[in-house]
């Protein structure tokens, strides 16, 4: 049985292909998907474990638990309106993932601040699934990464945020195990 059921890819080469690394620069396919990521995990940059473990997790449960951890965050911090109504469309739409949910995501991540975690957050909600496209236009679906990249974006700028990021985003990488391993049921509040 695998250490993460919810992860359906298998090797860290499918991981880095997501995160757009150049072909040359791939691993082997032998290189294994745990591995590469507990040897992420013990180095010295774990803003590049938060980016492998959001790519390696389904887009549904890299968003929810990207939400988890601003939700978290906001916790300690005041944040501007605009940023705060941003988080709440996120939190809604994990909630309810209706398209019209994500559509409101994304009006209100255009709003927040231009670098704000909450901006970012709501942007994985927009390109998490369904069309990028204007309501009457033909359908255009975004790439698989793009949702992926944004959520990693999103817990790492709220992990600076925090003022400790690397304690931040240690715990965002064990909340992130356990989604990982239990999906989206490791995020419910006991």
């Amino acid at each position: 049985m695998s250490r993460w059921p919810i992860v359906k890819l298998t090797q860290a080469r499918q991981v880095f292909a997501l995160m757009d690394v150049d072909e040359d620069d791939l691993p082997p396919a032998a290189d294994d998907l745990h591995a590469r990521y507990d040897s992420l995990r013990r180095g010295d940059a774990p803003a590049d474990a938060v980016d492998y473990i959001a790519h390696a997790l389904p887009r549904q449960e890299a968003v929810a638990w990207a939400a988890r951890c601003l939700h978290d965050h906001a916790r300690d911090c005041s944040l501007p309106i605009r940023d705060q109504l941003a988080l709440d469309h996120a939190m809604r739409w994990i909630d309810e993932p209706s398209d019209t949910n994500r559509r409101a995501t994304h009006t209100a991540a255009e709003a927040a601040g231009q670098r704000s975690p909450e901006r970012l957050l709501g942007m994985a909600v927009f390109y998490s699934g369904g069309s990028i496209a204007p309501m009457n236009a033909a359908p255009v679906l975004a790439p698989p990464e793009a949702c992926l990249r944004y959520a990693a974006g999103a817990v790492k700028a709220s992990a600076y945020r925090s003022g400790t990021p690397d304690a931040a985003m240690a715990e965002a990488l064990a909340l992130a195990e356990q989604v990982a391993e239990r999906g989206v049921q490791a995020l419910a509040k006991p």
